[in-house]
């Protein structure tokens, strides 16, 4: 049944995400200005780029935005089915995934928040590698250069992606492994900071900027972003979570001892993105897109477990809140 994103097929899948992606996109570059006006910071090294870009090249930048909302749904769908982290596959990441961008990411500088999810969704779907018991070296570090990535478009970022191989020891992973992941994770950072060092500027300057960013309050308050259709989302995704949690304790001998590890990574990611994002004044758009995404990985286990048309209101209702935030 196509209207029930449980039991898609792969077409009607890919029919539901491109239709999202499009009013993403077509909603967000329709009042480009104002979006572009309301960004709360630019302390990140390339948010000041990816603005200019997006003002200087308007349709590239929506072509680049729709690509970047596909690639990041399918990339999360397809770790989603090739880790079994349900009982029965499920293709509901690839729409509620969109929808997520959709309602809390298309806002601001758009084009550094949908890098940020593209990034966060390779970083998971190598880390999803990183629980087998075999050596994982080489997805641990290309993991960690998606995460060190991350900081240089959003400054929010920084805080998750030095605590995220930390967080990786709790997947049985060696200190071998972590120190790995930390070259992986200080890569992106050196690579971006020896080539302003190259064109003159100092070295050190682009990891002071982004440790400052992460500091400076982003005036998220401030603006229109917290309206209240945007809470409402965000109370949503967090409810979905909570149902899906329950359902997840309740269920988790249905599935494999590999998936219910990577079921305990994406929970514990989804904390310490929160505590981040809580106790730093630096959250941004990304911020909540990165915890939303990570969350509709998880999700459509309450999808499947409802049925019927419980879990086709549920997601139509995600999707006019989403509709209803820009």
């Amino acid at each position: 049944m196509i209207l029930d994103i449980a039991r898609h097929k792969f077409y009607e899948g890919i029919i539901y995400l491109t239709l999202v992606a499009t009013a993403a996109v077509v909603i967000g570059f329709s009042s480009l200005e104002q979006n572009v006006a309301e960004i709360m910071s630019t302390t990140a090294p390339l948010q000041p780029a990816m603005r200019d870009f997006m003002l200087n090249h308007p349709v590239a930048s929506a072509f680049i935005s729709f690509a970047l909302i596909m690639a990041t749904s399918l990339r999360l769908t397809r770790a989603t089915i090739t880790h079994s982290l349900f009982s029965v596959s499920s293709l509901a990441t690839m729409s509620l995934s969109a929808v997520v961008i959709l309602g809390v990411g298309m806002h601001g500088n758009m084009l550094a928040t949908l890098a940020v999810g593209y990034l966060l969704s390779e970083a998971i779907n190598r880390i999803c590698y990183c629980t087998a018991p075999e050596p994982t070296l080489h997805y641990m570090f290309s993991a960690n250069i998606a995460l060190g990535a991350m900081p240089l478009f959003d400054s929010s970022m920084l805080a998750p992606a030095l605590i995220a191989p930390v967080v990786l020891l709790l997947s049985n992973n060696k200190p071998r492994e972590i120190l790995v992941a930390y070259i992986g994770l200080l890569l992106p950072t050196f690579i971006y900071s020896y080539v302003q060092w190259c064109l003159g500027g100092s070295i050190l300057e682009p990891a002071v900027q982004m440790w400052q960013g992460m500091l400076s309050p982003s005036g998220l308050a401030d603006g229109s972003y917290l309206s209240i259709p945007r809470l409402i989302m965000l109370g949503s995704v967090v409810f979905v979570q909570v149902c899906t949690s329950l359902i997840y304790l309740n269920d988790r001998l249905s599935i494999s001892l590999a998936s219910r590890q990577i079921w305990r990574v994406l929970q514990i990611v989804v904390a310490v993105f929160t505590a981040c994002f809580v106790l730093l004044p630096s959250t941004s758009p990304a911020s909540f897109m990165c915890i939303g995404l990570c969350i509709s990985m998880m999700a459509p286990l309450t999808f499947f477990k409802i049925e019927g048309i419980t879990s086709i209101i549920l997601f139509f209702l995600l999707f006019g809140i989403s509709l209803w935030t820009i």
